[in-house]
């Protein structure tokens, strides 16, 4: 996201974009490539190349899977929300790491006010489609063994979700043209510097923020999942309901496992990453206490994500 913890109180270093350079001892103002960010700025890099890689291979394949094989209508379903995500992934890959690698190695931003509010809006905007898409695989799996609909209202209610969802992560982003802007100073940063008049309006969008990127999609994921883990620990009989022309319940089962599985990954990699704007929002002094390390680790612990969620695909495809 945008980022919750300020560290020139103009910047922050748990953003998606990433602000996340330490002050050095040269002075208060002017932040200093260290050892810590020039290595996240290399794992950033190997990261972008695994994550094209496999979202890349996993998308062409789905797309060969659709064209040579006859599905149904729940296989046909999860194959475009499995599209949408990997889709989602590279686009989430390709315009956060290698901005973010450059952005560390760089230290200030060169890129000139326009690309500053361009990517800035592009960047969050695929943090946006990322999380809801995940949210929007749960709810449809879990809709499909709670409510069972027609074949067309089936894809005529997923199509409806997957539009919403780009359109939602558009309207949610769009902010970022407003209020990102390039500051410059003793170096040039790309950052909110000035575009809200009170504290607590910065404050207030980056709650919502926080909100539409974290919390509730978190809230939506363990009660899609917790119906889900239920149903299928209870038994298979609900599995069935959707899904006819012999499809075997196991093939269903793996399906719901793969949903849980989806969104089990992106609370675990993310959490750490929003726990500490938490703790920064309740404690700011807390930014000397969390080391330079620590402070990447949680950055690049989110990062995995992306890269991970094409290897839950294959092992349950398997």
């Amino acid at each position: 996201m945008d980022g919750i913890i300020p560290i020139e109180h103009e910047t922050n270093c748990c953003s998606a974009a990433n602000n996340s350079l330490l002050l050095s001892s040269s002075g208060p103002d002017i932040p200093n490539l260290t050892v810590s960010g020039k290595i996240r700025a290399f794992i950033t890099i190997f990261l972008f190349f695994i994550s094209m890689l496999l979202n890349g291979s996993f998308l062409l394949k789905l797309q060969k899977t659709k064209k040579g094989n006859k599905r149904t209508t729940c296989h046909t379903r999860m194959q475009v929300l499995l599209k949408n995500l990997m889709l989602a992934n590279l686009l989430e890959t390709l315009l956060i790491m290698p901005l973010d690698a450059v952005w560390n190695l760089t230290v200030q931003w060169h890129a000139g006010d326009l690309l500053c509010r361009i990517l800035s809006f592009l960047k969050l905007f695929s943090m946006y489609a990322v999380a809801f898409i995940v949210v929007v695989i749960s709810l449809d799996r879990c809709l499909a063994i709670t409510m069972p609909l027609t074949r067309k209202r089936q894809l005529n209610l997923g199509k409806h979700m997957l539009a919403s969802v780009w359109l939602i992560s558009i309207i949610f982003a769009a902010p970022q043209v407003k209020i990102k802007n390039r500051l410059d100073g003793s170096f040039s940063q790309c950052s909110t510097h000035g575009s809200f008049s009170a504290w607590w309006q910065l404050t207030l969008y980056n709650l919502f923020t926080f909100s539409c990127l974290f919390i509730l999609p978190l809230l939506l994921m363990l009660i899609c999942n917790t119906i889900i883990i239920r149903t299928m620990t209870h038994g298979t009989k609900k599995l069935q309901l959707n899904c006819t022309r012999n499809v075997m319940p196991q093939a269903r089962l793996k399906t719901l496992k793969m949903t849980v599985a989806f969104a089990t990954l992106y609370i675990i990699c993310w959490t750490p990453y929003y726990v500490i704007g938490i703790w920064y929002w309740f404690e700011p002094e807390m930014i000397s206490k969390v080391s330079d390390p620590v402070n990447h680790f949680f950055y690049l612990f989110g990062l995995l994500n992306p890269c991970l969620d094409p290897v839950i695909y294959r092992y349950f495809s398997m």
